[in-house]
């Protein structure tokens, strides 16, 4: 999946939310979220170039990451909309796990990386509805949903598919 933002607007709008704070509280705020340290007195002098210049090494899925540990703390629309523009991803950058439900037995699920959001499915697998295919940046349509169930379900065509198609 390609990535519809620059690196620089996202890294602008990450340093403009931080440089909302007290220039004696951007230091420390720039380590919590994982940058490097830097001369404290750089942050006085201005904020904004202060976290700029801690962001400047990252590429997209780090300042992604970055980006969401601001947004779990603080109010910034500009960023959430920037990150939202990004697609659906998993910490890695792809988009994962998206179950719509089982059309027969219960299935067992089992996390088995938390961190890299990891999912298997143990028992049922077969009954389950799993959306398998790549996600751009647009995200899942209605139109790419229903080819998707017509091609995973041949036996359902005409007016059977509109009868058997997931609810939104």
């Amino acid at each position: 999946m390609g990535h519809a933002v620059k690196p620089e607007t996202l890294r602008s709008a990450i340093a403009s939310a931080v440089a909302e704070l007290k220039s004696y509280e951007v230091p420390g705020e720039c380590v919590r979220l994982g940058l490097a340290p830097g001369d404290e007195g750089d942050a006085f002098k201005s904020k904004f170039r202060y976290v700029m210049h801690r962001l400047r090494p990252l590429a997209v899925p780090e300042l992604a990451a970055v980006a969401r540990k601001v947004l779990d703390e603080y109010e910034a629309p500009e960023l959430d909309q920037i990150l939202a523009s990004l697609g659906m991803t998993g910490i890695d950058g792809e988009f994962k796990n998206l179950i719509f439900a089982a059309n027969g037995p219960k299935p067992e699920i089992v996390l088995r990386d938390a961190v890299n959001n990891r999912l298997d499915i143990v028992r049922n697998a077969q009954y389950c509805l799993t959306y398998t295919r790549p996600l751009d940046a647009a995200g899942l349509s209605w139109a790419e949903l229903v080819n998707w169930w017509q091609e995973t379900n041949p036996a359902v065509s005409g007016d059977q598919a509109a009868a058997h198609r997931p609810v939104p």
